[in-house]
């Protein structure tokens, strides 16, 4: 029976921008522990959810697994300023086993864009971890340079310090609960500044991000669609005030 090779040959188009990721099962654990499995469908769709499911249970370790191939699928688009779309990324099991991706609405948009004609990503499971690793298959045309997409609002960096307190006496009582849960799992920090940026410095990553968004809609009262959520809108806790706590934000 004849055969074709799984990638490429060398030197030609094909793979490049591998996506990695790991994920921690008692960290999973917890989610499933403190908002039951409901949780995770903002992040995995009906059909995934039950590839994670044998006769008796929830295979945890298999659900790790999928939310690490879909952080790894993500890394290979190279975009920046953009959320995972968790619900646009689909990894189910074939036939024979292993993972399929297969990319939807803005998942599918952005990996045009960057010259992406399909991703394969292969997962592998310990008793404390998943990991996943990802490789997207370019098309026929050249594939761009970094991929630009600019953030929704861009702003120029600036890269001098900044010591803005005055913030600190006047926040909301839901900013500060955001901020008690941010320090809560940061036990390295004394403190976060008004304006350190929470993404870059992955105070918030992909994951702690649904249950971030799930802490804000709970302290500020307001449902909030992920698909739309722009990024500068919680990249600092001033941003967070002025979006989901200040005096216009409760009147929106």
């Amino acid at each position: 029976m004849p055969t074709r090779p799984v990638a490429p040959p060398a030197g030609g188009l094909g793979w490049a921008n591998l996506g990695m990721d790991i994920v921690s099962v008692t960290r999973v654990r917890r989610l499933l522990t403190l908002y039951g499995e409901d949780f995770f469908q903002r992040m995995l769709t009906p059909g995934e959810l039950a590839d994670c499911h044998t006769s008796a249970r929830l295979d945890v370790l298999g659900l790790c697994g999928r939310i690490a191939a879909k952080e790894a699928a993500f890394k290979t688009l190279r975009v920046g300023a953009v959320f995972l779309p968790w619900l646009d990324i689909i990894v189910r099991r074939s036939e024979g086993g292993w993972p399929l991706v297969e990319l939807r609405g803005s998942a599918a948009a952005m990996a045009a864009e960057s010259g992406i004609a399909a991703i394969t990503v292969t997962i592998s499971h310990d008793v404390d971890y998943a990991v996943a690793v990802a490789a997207p298959v370019l098309g026929d045309a050249e594939p761009p340079g970094p991929p630009a997409r600019p953030p929704a609002h861009s702003v120029a960096a600036d890269t001098s310090p900044t010591h803005r307190t005055s913030r600190r006496d006047t926040m909301s009582e839901g900013l500060q609960l955001v901020k008690n849960w941010l320090l809560a799992r940061h036990e390295e920090l004394e403190d976060i500044a008004p304006d350190l940026d929470l993404i870059e410095t992955r105070l918030i990553d992909s994951l702690s991000f649904v249950e971030f968004v799930f802490l804000l809609e709970q302290h500020s009262g307001r449902a909030i669609q992920m698909e739309t959520l722009e990024v500068d809108e919680i990249r600092t806790l001033d941003a967070i005030e002025t979006h989901f706590f200040s005096a216009r934000a409760v009147q929106a």
